[in-house]
């Protein structure tokens, strides 16, 4: 494919449109409540991991390809927006199931304004900027934010900062020398 960015996030944006679904199976009463958030968990890791692991493929693939490399900061710019957008839909789909959730500040604003203040959730939680107006109010939407925290973290201090470390690793041959 001439574009990798597009095959990069290609199941990405299938498992953001699984959270679409989810929210679909919700509003159609589909399951039920214990069983939608069950879902939602399961989605929201395996989004996760999915993104840790297209990260380190794509450093990978950046020792061997300069083309790769090149286009490093466009493949993290466009998943980092997509984790954000994904979280905030994922934050909007539990609101929507079990609205003690989250607190609100000022009681729920229309479905839009709704999803528009998960996604600002979702971008303060990515970036560790988020105030307090916004928190998450059960165990369930806990372990949500926790993820996108730690997802973050991952992003930011493990990757971004320490990436030529880990071109020089991934482009190691195994048991050989340790590039100097």
């Amino acid at each position: 494919m001439r574009f990798p960015i597009v095959r990069a996030t290609l199941l990405f944006v299938a498992l953001i449109l699984g959270g679409a679904l989810l929210f679909l199976f919700d509003f159609y009463e589909v399951a039920s409540q214990r069983f939608n958030m069950l879902l939602l968990l399961a989605l929201l890791l395996g989004k996760a991991a999915y993104f840790v692991w297209a990260l380190l493929r794509w450093i990978r693939k950046s020792v061997a390809s300069s083309y790769y490399l090149t286009y490093m900061t466009g493949f993290f710019l466009v998943h980092v927006l997509l984790v954000v957008l994904s979280f905030g839909i994922d934050y909007y789909c539990l609101f929507r199931i079990d609205p003690a959730a989250f607190a609100m500040p000022a009681g729920p604003p229309g479905e839009w304004r709704q999803l528009l203040t998960f996604i600002y959730f979702s971008l303060g939680k990515f970036t560790t900027a988020g105030g307090g107006e916004l928190h998450p109010a059960t165990a369930v939407g806990q372990c949500c934010a926790s993820v996108e925290m730690a997802l973050s973290y991952f992003t930011t201090v493990l990757v971004i900062a320490n990436l030529s470390h880990l071109q020089a690793l991934f482009g190691r041959k195994p048991g050989g020398p340790a590039p100097e």
